[in-house]
Parts: structure tokens; C-alpha cells; sequence
């Protein structure tokens, strides 16, 4: 389908959200703040009402970082519907955030395809299945992309933008502008994989602390205080290639892979494969226990997303100082 038959993303007014949970209930605030109305849907009891408190409580940040101009959020652009296909039906764009069931996934996503006209887009933003799979079950598959957003997604800037084997090459290309549109920073997957590709670097890194936790390599704190005061400074500027390539000095990359190939091999060498067993479990919520000192994940949650502020302006302030070619 030629991609001018697609409304641009400056032209989109209203979105429907399909499903309003913490990821559903970012994308609307983020919506709103970009004077986009949102559709919702949600089938879980009192959603109107939590997802509406969200985003009064996410409106601050968004505000304090200048992505929306009002002091207070516009929620009468907010309203909920019966129905997936009643939602998909009145909008221009559709964003799903329905959990990780791909039967129920499959379901939702041919409802809202055959309440839509083929010129009409669907977002979804699964955590890591992948898109060909879902789009079996539409039958207007080219129209459909993976946008899969960061938790706190009003706030975490990136997007992975997945395609699948019948997603038409303007439909990605649409997906990248519209996500820069709203104001986040979308990478492009070219193949699909379980998890896409974030949530598997995430991952590998998790494995570790947890194996280095139960192996009692270093107490949770510990584990945890290593990412926070030494590889976290660092990933907030920049990715782990350019962390390698800066560690081999005036040689860049060739420099530190002669110097310590060996040693780099032995290191990214998984330990071992920790299995969710229930003793482990058990463990990993102690661990969880310790980490927050027991307070509230509401706390916790507050604090960060307060915080996250001011990594996200430094993050916007050191890209535009980078030494780039001209």
C-alpha cells in the first residue's frame, strides 16, 4: 500500500488505546500531552479511574520536561469505550498494550483489524513476541508494527520499532516518524527475535546478578550498587560499543580487543543459567526486600520517575555536546 494513503503523523488526532495498564495508561498521557485525544478500552474494573489518576500523577515530569504545555492534563480528551473495535473504530491510529498472552494478543488484534479500514495503523507494543506472529491473525497484516515502549514509557525516551515478514517497509517507516513525533527515540530491529532486542541485553545482565546472587558472589546491594555506580554513569552517555571502543584508548576497539580478547571472552561467558525454581524465587523476592530497604514500591516508584527527570535532561544535554562530524 503506498505510503501516502497513510495519514502523516502531525495529521493523527486521535489514538485508541486498547488496554490501559501502566504502559497503556503512558502512551495516553503521552498522547494527551502532545494535544492527541485518546479512545481507551479496557475491560479490568474501575480502569477509567486508575488510568486517570496515572496520568494526573504523570503530568509534573511531562510537564518539567516541556512535552506538554498545560499545567494540569486535558483528561476530556480522555474517554473510554465498550469494546476494542469500538475504540479502533473512531480513531485514527491504534496503540495496543493488551499483557503478553499471544492467544489473547491474537484475539484483540483481529478485532481491531476488522473494525478498521486497511489504511488505518496498528501499534502494538508487546514486550518481546514477535510481530509476524500476531499479524497472523489480521487480515490486513501489512499495516501492522511492533512499537515497544520502555516502562516508564511517558518518560523513557527509547522505542524499538519491529516489522514483520508482511509489515509493509512505509508502515515501519510511518511507525520511526511517529514515534519521533511524540517526542521518543525509536531504533529499528531488522529481524525479529523473542524478546526483540533490549530486553535481551536487559536480560543478560539480569542473568548475572542473579547468578552471582545465589552463588553469593556479593550481597544484592552490592550487585545492585555495581550497575548503579559503575556501569550505569557510563550506559547514560553511551552503549556498550562505544564503552568498548573508548576502553582501548588511542587503539579504540582493535586496541582493547588485542589487549584483552582473551579476557573479554572469559568474561561474557554466561556463569550459569539460573532456573526460577521455587527456592530461587523465594530468594530473589528476599532480594527484592533488601534492595528497596522494604519500602513501598509505590515509594520506590515515585522516587524514580522523579528522578528520571533529570537523567533524561542530562541525557538530551550531553547528546548535543557529542563529538560529532560535522
Amino acid at each position: 500500500m503506498p505510503k501516502e494513503t497513510y495519514l502523516r503523523p502531525e495529521e493523527i488526532r486521535t489514538v485508541a488505546v486498547i488496554g490501559t495498564g501502566s504502559v497503556g495508561a503512558s502512551w495516553a498521557a503521552l498522547f494527551l500531552a502532545h494535544d492527541i485525544a485518546v479512545v481507551a478500552h479496557d475491560p479490568s474494573p474501575n480502569a477509567e479511574a486508575v488510568a486517570r489518576s496515572f496520568i494526573a500523577d504523570a503530568w509534573p515530569a511531562l510537564v518539567e520536561l516541556g512535552v506538554a504545555n498545560a499545567p494540569v492534563p486535558p483528561l476530556q480528551k480522555l474517554s473510554f469505550v465498550d469494546s476494542p473495535a469500538a475504540a479502533a473504530r473512531v480513531a485514527d491510529l491504534v496503540q495496543e498494550n493488551i499483557p503478553e498472552k499471544p492467544e489473547l494478543k491474537a484475539k484483540v488484534l483481529a478485532e481491531i483489524d476488522a473494525a478498521s479500514p486497511p489504511d488505518k495503523i496498528i501499534l502494538s507494543s508487546t514486550g518481546g513476541i514477535p510481530p509476524s506472529q500476531l499479524q497472523a491473525s489480521c487480515e490486513h497484516p501489512e499495516r501492522f508494527v511492533v512499537v515497544h515502549p520502555f516502562n516508564p514509557s511517558h518518560l523513557i525516551p527509547l522505542v524499538e520499532v519491529v516489522g514483520g515478514r508482511e509489515t509493509a517497509p512505509e508502515v515501519v517507516e510511518w511507525a520511526i516518524d511517529f514515534s519521533r513525533y511524540v517526542g521518543k527515540q525509536p531504533i529499528r530491529l531488522n529481524v525479529e527475535a523473542s524478546g526483540h532486542m533490549t530486553n535481551r541485553l536487559q536480560f543478560a545482565l539480569v542473568r548475572e546478578a542473579v547468578h552471582c546472587f545465589l552463588e553469593g558472589i556479593a550481597s544484592a546491594k552490592d550487585i545492585d550498587a555495581a550497575v548503579k555506580y559503575g556501569l550505569g554513569p557510563r550506559w547514560t552517555l553511551m552503549g556498550s560499543l562505544l564503552t568498548l571502543h573508548l576502553a582501548g584508548g588511542p587503539g579504540g576497539m582493535k586496541g582493547i580487543l588485542d589487549h584483552a580478547g582473551k579476557a573479554i571472552e572469559e568474561w561474557w561467558t554466561p556463569l550459569g543459567q539460573p532456573k526460577l525454581t521455587a527456592e530461587v524465587k523465594a530468594r530473589l523476592v528476599a532480594a527484592g526486600n533488601e534492595v528497596s530497604d522494604g519500602q513501598p514500591i509505590s515509594d520506590w516508584v515515585g522516587w524514580r520517575d522523579q528522578q528520571l527527570v533529570d537523567v533524561v535532561r542530562l541525557q538530551a544535554a550531553a547528546e548535543k555536546n557529542e563529538p560529532r562530524r560535522s
